[in-house]
């Protein structure tokens, strides 16, 4: 009994982990795409005549 709960309870924290560190990875990923996003649609916005660039 002791080692089947040892070894569920371990192939839980590893699945745990696994899913943190892909949840962590993707995070980064996903912010850090956005971010060039946002700089791209901000250096397009300034190129913009100026009666293009009223609304907020």
């Amino acid at each position: 009994m002791n080692q089947t709960l040892s070894t569920f309870l371990k192939i839980g924290v590893t699945a745990l982990c696994i899913g943190l560190l892909l949840f962590g990875v993707a995070y980064k990923m996903t912010d850090k795409e956005a971010g060039e996003y946002e700089q791209q649609i901000d250096s397009v916005t300034t190129d913009l005549p100026a009666s293009a660039t009223t609304t907020p």
